[in-house]
This record gives C-alpha cells, sequence and structure tokens, in this order.
C-alpha cells in the first residue's frame, strides 16, 4: 500500500517538468549539454524498445527512430553498422532549480507516459519513423531564451525542442519550416490515467512569482486572479491574446490603467514564451501578459509598470528588487493539493486510480512512480528559494516541435 501511495504521489506531482533545464552555473551561458532518453515514441515497437531503455536507465537503445538530431534516415543511415552510435539533440527551456540527473528521470518518465496516451489514441505522431539499427543516443541541450533554441534548430544544432503546446501551435502557424513532432488531443473525454497525464503530469501551471516576503501583494493578486477564473475573464483573454495570435492575429498592447495617488508594481516580463509571453521586435511587451497585468491592475487597484528581462534574469531581477514580480513561473497545483492530503486520503486516492486504469495504464503508472519515487520538490522547480507564487492563471501541456523535412 505505502508503494502506491508513493506512485501515485509521484505522477501527481511530477513530470511537470519535463520541459525545462537544468540550473545554471554560469548565468551568462547560453546552454549546457546532458545525456537523457528523452523522445515520445512512434510505435508499439519503438514504444518497446524505449520503455524497455528507460528502465535500464540507458542513455542508448535500438529503437525505431529519426535519424541524428531529427533528420529521417538514409538508406545508407539504415544500413550503417548495428554498433554506430547516431545522437539527436533536443532542446529544453532551463529551469531555475533542476539537475541534469533529474531531467534524465523525467525525460524517462515522459516516454513512458506518451507511450500509453499513444496506446491510448490521446496521441499520434506527426512524422514518419524510420527503422535504423543503430543505437540512439539522445543529448538534451538547455538553452536560457527561446531565441536561443529556436536558433539551434534551425541551424541543426537540436533536431527536436519541448515547448507549451500553445507555443508550440504559434510557432508553426509563423514558421512554415516547423511543425509538431506529435499532437495530444486536448479535448477527448479522458479516462483516469490520461486525466492524471494531461491535467497534472504533462502540464504546467503558470503563477506570479514573488519573494517571500511579500506575502501582502501576492494574496492581492491571488484574489484577482481567482475573481478572473470565476467570471470567465482569463478564458475571454485567452481566446482573445493567445489564440488570435495563432490564428494568424497581431498582438496589440494594453496600455496600463494610471491610477492617481496608487502604489506602482513592477512586474518582470520576457518574452520567452509567446504568444503566452510576449514581446513584440521593437521590445514592446504585447498580448496576453499585457492584458492580464492590466486587468490586475484595475481589479487591486495599483498601477503596474513593466519591466522586460531575459528569462533567465528573472530570479536575479526579483532577489535584487529590480521588479516586484515575475510574470510566470512554472509550478504545479495539483502536486500543492496532493502533498497536503493525509496518508488515509492518498491511499483511498490510489486504490481509486487503479482501480479505474488498464493494466498496461497501471504497469505505466507504478514505472514512471519508480522512475521518480525519491523526487520531492515536483511543484517548485521552477522557483528560486525564498519565492512565493500566486494561483496559477494559465495552464499548458508539454509537445515537441521538429523541422519539416
Amino acid at each position: 500500500m505505502k508503494k502506491l501511495i508513493s506512485i501515485t504521489l509521484v505522477l501527481t506531482m511530477i513530470l511537470t517538468m519535463c520541459a525545462c533545464g537544468a540550473k545554471k552555473d554560469n548565468a551568462n551561458s547560453g546552454a549546457a549539454t546532458s545525456e537523457a532518453v528523452s523522445t515520445e515514441t512512434a510505435s508499439s515497437e519503438e514504444v518497446a524498445a524505449e520503455t524497455a531503455s528507460s528502465e535500464e536507465g540507458s542513455s542508448e537503445e535500438a529503437t525505431t527512430e529519426t535519424a541524428s538530431n531529427g533528420d529521417t534516415a538514409t538508406a545508407e543511415q539504415t544500413e550503417a553498422p548495428t554498433d554506430e552510435v547516431i545522437v539527436r539533440k533536443i532542446g529544453v527551456l532551463t529551469m531555475l532549480n533542476m539537475t541534469e540527473e533529474e531531467m534524465v528521470r523525467y525525460r524517462d518518465a515522459m516516454i513512458v507516459a506518451l507511450s500509453t496516451l499513444h496506446v491510448d489514441g490521446y496521441a499520434e505522431n506527426n512524422y514518419s519513423p524510420v527503422k535504423v539499427p543503430n543505437k540512439v543516443k539522445r543529448e538534451i541541450v538547455f538553452y536560457d531564451s527561446m531565441d536561443a533554441m529556436l536558433m539551434a534548430l534551425n541551424a541543426g544544432d537540436i533536431g527536436e525542442m519541448m515547448v507549451y503546446d500553445k507555443v508550440g501551435q504559434y510557432l508553426c502557424a509563423t514558421d512554415d519550416s516547423l511543425k509538431p513532432r506529435y499532437i495530444v488531443d486536448t479535448e477527448k473525454e479522458r479516462n483516469t490515467f490520461a486525466n492524471i497525464v494531461l491535467s497534472g503530469n504533462l502540464s504546467n501551471n503558470f503563477a506570479f512569482l514573488m519573494m517571500e516576503d511579500n506575502e501582502a501583494l501576492r494574496d492581492e493578486f491571488s484574489s484577482a486572479i481567482q475573481d478572473m477564473k470565476d467570471d470567465g475573464t482569463l478564458d475571454k483573454l485567452v481566446k482573445e491574446q493567445i489564440d488570435t495570435l495563432i490564428n494568424g492575429g497581431e498582438a496589440k498592447a494594453i496600455s496600463m490603467p494610471e491610477i492617481e495617488g496608487a502604489d506602482t508594481i513592477k512586474v518582470a516580463v520576457t518574452g520567452s514564451l509567446p504568444p503566452m509571453d510576449y514581446v513584440a521586435a521593437d521590445g514592446t511587451p504585447a498580448g496576453f501578459n499585457t492584458a492580464v497585468l492590466a486587468e490586475i491592475s484595475q481589479r487591486i487597484g495599483k498601477n503596474i509598470e513593466i519591466v522586460v528581462v531575459d528569462s533567465i534574469g528573472r530570479a536575479t531581477a526579483l532577489s535584487s528588487g529590480t521588479v516586484d514580480a515575475v510574470f510566470w513561473t512554472r509550478t504545479n497545483e495539483a502536486a500543492s493539493a496532493f502533498a497536503e492530503m493525509s496518508e488515509e486520503e492518498r491511499a483511498a486516492e490510489a486504490e481509486k486510480n487503479e482501480s479505474e486504469m488498464t493494466d498496461e495504464e497501471i504497469e505505466a503508472h507504478r514505472k514512471i512512480g519508480d522512475l521518480l519515487s525519491d523526487f520531492d520538490h515536483y511543484n517548485t522547480a521552477d522557483m528560486p528559494e525564498g519565492t512565493i507564487c500566486t494561483v496559477p492563471y494559465y495552464s499548458d501541456i508539454l509537445v515537441a516541435v521538429m523541422k519539416k523535412k
């Protein structure tokens, strides 16, 4: 029973950070690399090969796969000696608190989850896998900004990049050379396993980040955000400011309210997660971020000044007092809620969840638990020590984007 509890706790709390990188020793470094098994699978044969590799903790395996950096294998590659290793590099955005070893296991767990979603009909591939008899070694490359990662993808330095679904849709809509590596059906009615994965494991919640001594401001923001959820304002802004950009519309800067005599709150935006956190080519924040901040300003009765910072500089801008809040940090609301459950409540939840799963789903459920059983900071992996966050205002799942061939 304790093992079952641990597995369900892990499933509820993790995998949300799969698309994120390791903490850097040098904040000015553009990228650092580590090796990880980290892809979704293309077929039942590939599922078996990758899952087996994950269990062994290896970063090399023979599998149905695309070739180095995502390129489709040629006849020459297909006939290459089986001891030759094909390297495929995958770009991910840096996170503030995550080690490379943790990222390896997050990626392995993501393979298992996506494999089961594929079998259950929630995910389908958007590329043509070719049988390659060579071993495939995946290297994860961490980037401090979306621009740097896009440049690496276009230059062929990486074969794909892991981003959020709306970000991926926007990138593919604005660059005809890109396409999603796989497509997840987020509208399909979900079974228990899919709900756990798509509502928690493969998704991130986005919230404002503040210093822990700023609880009063955190509570003001949280109250405004909750009201915006309850009255439909946030859903409206997502359609107007995010979906519009994806469908070819333009991002418009929303003017901040000017409230005479009111305090001014400085909030950092980065432009690293368009169209959610968008900064135009001229350096002007626009779209969803400005719309959300303008709405919060009106509701709390305070002026908001927007400050553009690099994604990797979010924590420094906050701790130095340059800003009072950061527009986004990644967290997991479900993980926080589950952590507060009693042991009896967790036991009941674990038993209920697995009673509603197929044998294959239970197997995947437990493999993920085994991979990540000793992790205990899943909902704070993007939060520096000494910080707090608001309730989430947005959530999204992870996808992979690659070049068209």
